[in-house]
Parts: C-alpha cells; structure tokens; sequence
C-alpha cells in the first residue's frame, strides 16, 4: 500500500525528530567511552613511576601501551647485579628503558613473576639467562594472549616452583613468597628482607579478578605481615603508608 504526501510528510518529520536523538546519544556514549579512557590513562600517569631508581637500590621499569603508561616491573641490585620482580609488558620497550638505566639484561640474574598475566611476563624471553622464579602455577598464558602479540609456552621455560612461605638468599637479598590468589589463579606476592612487599595486581579492582572473595581474603593475609614499610604494586606504583591499603 502507497503512502499519501500526507503520511509521507508525516513519517519524514519522525524520523528527523528521532535522528537528532539517535545522534546525542552516540555522542553521549562516545564521550563516556572518551572519559573513562582518559581517566585510565591519567590514573595510571599519575601512580606508574617513569623509569628510574625510586629508593637506593630499588628500581622501576615503565611499559607504554598506544602511548599510555600501563605497568612498573621493579629491579632490586645486589652488587653489580639486579633481580626483576616481573618482567614488563613490551621486550623492546623493557630493553629500551633498561639502557636508560645502564643496564643490561644480562646484568639480571634471577626473576620472579608476580602472575602470568601478559604485562607482567611479554618480556620474559629478555632474561633467558636468570633463573625464575614463580608460585605453584600452571601459567595459564593462553587466557590473556588476545591481548598481546606475544605467545609462548611458559611451562616449558625452566623455572622453580616456590611453596607457600618458602624463601630463598641471592646475593645478600631474602625473598620469601606468599600466595596471594584471586586476581588470578597463580598470583604471588614477593617480601623482600621483611620490609618490601611487591603484590603484583593484588590490589586491583575485584572486577578484574577470577575469584573476588578469595582476593580479599589475599589482601588480609599480606596486609597482616608485620614489619612491612613499603608495598609495591604493578599498576599504582609505590605505597609507603600500608595503612592505606588497610
């Protein structure tokens, strides 16, 4: 059946009202879309810290991903070597930002992963002659590759399984791990000498954990250690006050 002109009419200024509408809303969501991307690129600009060494013999290491500063892995020296708690997202940025350093990554003996998300292990192949270090994991790697270019075969990289508690002594250094489950499966936390705690994305927003109620019942068990004076998370740089995360 044909429209009449009037009708025609009609249906014509509905749908002129409706797009106006149609638009604002999309610009509406765009602009949330815009906001929330900002407001990430500005919460991490503001805690990551830039490459560099953030108190004597302690060193950050900043990834970028697309321009927007994304994660810290951290270098403890002991001599003229360093251990790396992870490894950072990008090879070629890790290895970039280590020369800004002076240092090689032959220069890293020893490694220990915090969890096997990507940004946490994409460079790990960098230090193919330090000895890992991980917690009872399976590194599930595959879970996040869609994330990244870089997949390989974490179980076959040579690496020794701490138990819960268990410490180890490189150079002077004691490093004892402590399962802290719930972001992901594998998840560790690193004290080192009793006072530094690297927490990995312990402290991440329970949204992006596999298991919300066991993570914040890993927050009570690190926030529990005593003698703590510094944690040092992956995302939100370095927190003084522990009284903060409690």
């Amino acid at each position: 059946m044909k429209m009449t002109k009037v009708e025609h009419r009609n249906s014509q200024s509905k749908l002129r009202k409706k797009l106006p509408i149609q638009k604002k809303v999309l610009l509406v969501v765009l602009s949330l879309i815009l906001a929330l991307a900002a407001t990430a690129a500005f919460a991490y600009s503001s805690y990551l810290h830039p490459t560099g060494e953030i108190m004597s013999a302690i060193y950050a290491v900043k990834n970028d991903r697309a321009g927007i500063p994304m994660v810290n892995f951290f270098l403890l020296q002991v001599g003229e070597k360093y251990i790396a708690i992870d490894t950072g997202s990008d090879r070629t940025q890790t290895e970039n930002e280590l020369q800004k350093l002076g240092i090689s990554a032959d220069d890293v003996i020893a490694v220990f992963i915090t969890h096997s998300h990507y940004d946490h292990v994409g460079s790990l192949h960098l230090f193919d002659e330090a000895t890992m270090y991980t917690g009872d994991t399976e590194f599930q790697y595959a879970t996040v590759s869609r994330f990244s270019p870089l997949v390989f075969d974490i179980p076959d990289i040579p690496h020794i399984i701490m138990v819960d508690g268990e410490s180890v002594e490189l150079y002077g250094r004691t490093i004892q791990c402590i399962y802290s489950p719930g972001h992901t499966s594998d998840s560790v936390s690193f004290l080192v000498d009793g006072r530094y705690l690297f927490v990995g994305d312990l402290f991440v927003t329970l949204n992006n954990a596999q298991d919300g109620e066991l993570q914040v019942l890993s927050r009570e068990n690190v926030l529990d250690i005593d003698d703590v004076e510094y944690i040092f998370t992956g995302h939100f740089g370095l927190f003084k006050d522990v009284r903060f995360f409690r």
